[in-house]
């Protein structure tokens, strides 16, 4: 009985630092997309602003289309490295937090009690006692890492609209462009998927619900990106998303 214990905990430990890594990479999966959908409207909205079937002359801008991509792409890097950074951390952190149950309680058992059946009670004893144990131990760390991780993510993402204020004033609203503001829909999707994540109920049995939740969206979101990869030049995809028609776009890239 006590090693069918001993064994159920060491299963149910395995468990949940499974669980754990699933949610976690479900919800920088699609944090991941979110921020590549966003980057993109942010992009066509610069080079509508830069009225790009005039490319042979922005001699006009205070600020050139060669200096607005490099700080365009200065602050959208932070977000991604971010997110490749916290994924490591977590998966580390989980990974690597073992079993620390201390058996020689148990061999004391076997040693020093005067009978069998004082002995089988200390096992048992033990057995429940290391279970609830290491159960707890991990659960706090999943829960205290998930939220850490999961609030460090979107600080990153809101960081981008305070990144590009501080290059160029009145950025956004020059733009007309809501992308990482408080009315993209895309921060909302972001929002809600924080906020299940940092709720999901990591003390019970149970799957956490984050990614049966949220799999679907991120399925379909990955369907929907891959279908525009057989596009593959980035450029292109800029273009057609600036509104602009084939004519427009074949004028400007190889006007005389």
């Amino acid at each position: 009985m006590a090693r069918k214990l001993f064994n159920q905990s060491l299963s149910n430990y395995d468990t949940l630092k499974s669980r754990a890594l699933q949610a976690i990479d479900t919800f920088v999966d699609l944090v991941y997309i979110l921020n590549e959908e966003m980057a993109k409207e942010l992009r066509s909205a610069i080079v509508k602003f830069y009225k790009l079937r005039y490319f042979h002359d922005f001699t006009n801008y205070v600020i050139t289309i060669e200096d607005m991509i490099d700080i365009t792409e200065h602050c959208l890097t932070n977000p991604v490295e971010k997110m490749q950074e916290i994924r490591a951390q977590f998966h580390s952190v989980i990974k690597n937090f073992q079993d620390i149950r201390h058996f020689e309680t148990v061999d004391k058992c076997l040693m020093e009690l005067p009978d069998e059946v004082a002995v089988a009670h200390c096992m048992l004893h033990q057995a429940v006692l290391f279970n609830e144990t290491m159960q707890e131990s991990l659960t706090k760390i999943v829960e205290i890492k998930t939220r850490q991780h999961a609030q460090d993510i979107n600080i990153t993402i809101y960081d981008v609209k305070n990144c590009f204020k501080d290059f160029v004033p009145d950025f956004y609203e020059q733009l007309l462009v809501d992308t990482y503001t408080e009315t993209c829909g895309f921060l909302r999707i972001l929002n809600a998927s924080t906020t299940d994540l940092v709720n999901d109920k990591w003390r019970n049995n149970e799957e956490t619900k984050f990614p049966k939740k949220w799999t679907p969206l991120l399925m379909l979101l990955k369907d929907k990106t891959s279908m525009r990869q057989s596009l593959q030049e980035p450029i292109i995809l800029t273009l057609f998303a600036a509104n602009l028609t084939s004519q427009d776009i074949v004028k400007t890239l190889y006007k005389d």
